[in-house]
């Protein structure tokens, strides 16, 4: 009985710790889930444009013009994309409809995003911008300004992208937490394959900071390029330095290149895993 006892309370003291642990990362998964989910707009919208979405979607495509009455009757998880090329900057609409659309990345997605852009992705110069219009994922509503800045060719005769982020999400337990990143994003692969989206990878630099609803601040650092694959909905490789207000700070490793949605953190040298 003595030896059940112990057990039970063994078996709780750990619970206890998985809780607390959680409780003390919790900026860190946060901050992951907005930055996840402000990336992906840039690749929605240039799939969008050629009237594919990928992974962003299990349903059909509808593509339609301002004004024009959609082919295809809208259901849940069929996706209107509306294309204005006609007005200056020209604006691009992706719209999932207000119920949640089970996509074939493994997130549901409702709302809408419309992307404005100057010119072609590929052009040197071009702007685009990303406004989210009341676009859940995974039930997280995200707000804000997404804005990308075509800058040319890099010395490696790489296309990047200059990304500012001003924004915000709002999570199911109605905690929030604005989020402001300044990062380069280098196209690595599948420029030269514009058509074919599958070989295209990323690499992202940068800062980011934020603040969270229960008073708790961060500071994040890219110290090894964040590695972003076509077809994946989450980072697969790359570290970040994280510091939270107060507190040590913390490494997040997203792998070697795996597509398995898991990523670590590592804090005073114990290590968690995360998926």
């Amino acid at each position: 009985m003595k030896k059940y006892i112990f057990l039970s309370f063994l078996f709780l003291g750990f619970i206890s710790c998985e809780k607390r642990r959680e409780k003390r990362e919790l900026l860190s998964i946060q901050s992951t889930q907005i930055e996840s989910a402000f990336d992906e707009m840039t690749n929605i919208s240039d799939q969008a444009i050629d009237g594919s979405l990928v992974y962003y979607k299990s349903g059909s495509v509808i593509v339609s013009k301002p004004g024009e009455k959609p082919l295809l009757p809208k259901t849940p998880c069929n996706v209107i994309i509306t294309i204005d090329t006609i007005s200056q900057p020209h604006t691009l609409t992706v719209d999932w409809g207000n119920t949640n659309c089970d996509c074939n990345d493994g997130k549901t997605r409702r709302g809408k995003i419309v992307t404005t852009f100057t010119g072609s992705y590929l052009a040197q110069g071009t702007v685009l911008t990303h406004t989210p219009q009341d676009y859940y994922v995974n039930d997280i509503l995200i707000e804000g300004t997404k804005t990308v800045q075509n800058m040319g060719l890099n010395t490696a005769g790489k296309p990047y992208f200059n990304v500012e982020i001003d924004g915000q999400a709002t999570f199911p337990t109605g905690e929030t937490m604005s989020y402001i990143s300044s990062r380069v994003r280098t196209w690595t692969a599948g420029f030269n394959t514009p058509i074919f989206r599958w070989d295209d990878t990323y690499e992202i630099t940068g800062t980011a900071s934020g603040n969270h609803s229960n008073g708790n601040s961060f500071n994040s650092l890219t110290t090894t390029p964040v590695g972003i694959q076509i077809g994946c909905g989450f980072p697969v490789s790359g570290t970040i330095e994280f510091t939270p207000s107060g507190l040590p700070t913390r490494i997040i490793d997203y792998g070697s290149g795996n597509c398995d949605l898991t990523f670590t953190v590592t804090v005073n040298g114990n290590t968690y895993t995360f998926n």
